[in-house]
This record gives C-alpha cells, structure tokens and sequence, in this order.
C-alpha cells in the first residue's frame, strides 16, 4: 500500500498524540495477539468459518503456492522491494514473512480455513503513516475467492479498528484495473477518496491508482458489521 500520499489530518495535535500513544501501546498489543496468548486475542478475529493467526515457518509453501497464482500478479499487497508479478522463490517468500513479523506499526496475519486448517489468504492493517487513519488490505487465495471470506475478514478488521481503537478512518488502494477490488471495497462501505496518476504500467499502458476510504461515522451509521467485536 502507498504510504506518503498528502493528505491532510483530521486530527487534532492533542489527539493524534493521544492516538500515537495508543498504538505504541498497540504494538505491544500487536505482539500479543500475534503469538504471545492467542486464545484470548482470538475473540476479536475469528468466525465459525475462518481465523486470523499470526505466521508460521509451516506458511512457507503455501503461502509461496498462492502468491504465485497468475491471477493474483499485481495485486499480492507483499512488503516493496518484492516482485510483484513474478514467480517467488521459497527464500523469498521467508524473507517476506520476516519481513511482516519485524514490522512494529503493522499488524500481518494469515485468513486460516477454520474446518480444514488451511491458510487461504493474508491480511494487513498498518497505522505507520498516522495512527488515526489505519490501511487494510486483505488478499484471497484464488481458489477461495468469492465464496464470502474476504467480506468476514474485512468485517473482523473494520470491527477492531472502529470499536476497539482511536481510529477515525479506515484507508485502501488498488490499481483502477483491478475491477473486483474496486467492487469488494463498495460492498463494504468504502467510497473512492482519490485517483494517483500513473502509479504503475501494465499490459504495455500506464495505469492509475484508487485510494478509498470509510469513516467512522459511515461505519456506525451502517450499524456496523456482523462480525464486529464483541457481536
């Protein structure tokens, strides 16, 4: 996801700090519900269909298996510096794991199919640019999408950041053609904030950027969503 994009805060300087406080806090949280005691993180992202967990070496391969899928070239959300569009090799695919587990503002997990055992996609929620206006992007194995998990993942997140953080605003990205990503964020409440030019180049064209957005107010006035915490 772009992380230096301009815009302009919301908050107040007394807030922010406060909200920069939080998640310092946060990133002990983080730690927590990433390994530490998982069983009683677990209320705030699971279903009775999936669960998010934290990385395994186990994750290695099939998280290698899915990245590499044709389908998802350009649209992995793996950490830059990492091609995006080309086949991973194993120690790469290490190296991204790594990656995700050494970052202290961000918050990785793996989308486990509760029934199976089997990892099935990755999701992020990041607030290193301002802590008041968290990222989310979620990313769905091939063979799993449209079967209804992204929106549960996406449910789970939303209800943390909204009801269990300062957060005033939830922010995304895609590129303009990736179609189904821009018609996931829709359905989910999120409303088109933006539209970098030129971020990337495809199929011999350049293309743009979308970065959409859903405020709090939004969220709450929708009732929030069915798998908010504590619902």
């Amino acid at each position: 996801l772009p992380k230096e994009h301009e815009f302009e805060s919301c908050a107040s300087a007394s807030s922010a700090t406060s909200a920069s406080q939080y998640f310092t806090r946060l990133g002990s949280i983080t730690k927590y519900i990433m390994g530490v005691k998982t069983e009683e993180a677990g209320m705030y992202f699971q279903t009775e269909q999936i669960k998010l967990r934290p990385f395994e070496a186990e994750d290695v391969l099939p998280l290698r298996a899915y990245l590499n899928h044709p389908k998802l070239g350009g649209r992995r959300y793996i950490p830059r510096g990492f091609p995006g569009d080309v086949p991973l090799s194993t120690n790469q695919v290490e190296a991204i794991i790594k990656k995700w587990g050494d970052e202290k503002r961000e918050a990785h997990l793996g989308i486990e199919l509760t029934a199976r055992q089997e990892l099935i996609g990755h999701a992020e929620f990041e607030w290193s640019w301002d802590p008041m206006a968290p990222w989310m992007s979620i990313v769905i194995a091939r063979p799993f999408q449209r079967q209804g998990y992204g929106t549960q993942v996406a449910q789970l997140i939303m209800g943390y950041l909204f009801e269990s953080t300062p957060a005033h605003s939830i922010s995304g990205w895609m590129a303009d053609w990736n179609q189904a990503g821009r018609a996931f964020s829709h359905k989910l409440g999120f409303k088109e904030s933006g539209k970098p030019r030129r971020e990337g180049f495809r199929e011999g064209a350049y293309f743009d950027g979308i970065l959409v957005d859903l405020l709090r107010s939004e969220y709450q006035s929708s009732g929030g969503m069915r798998y908010a915490v504590g619902r």
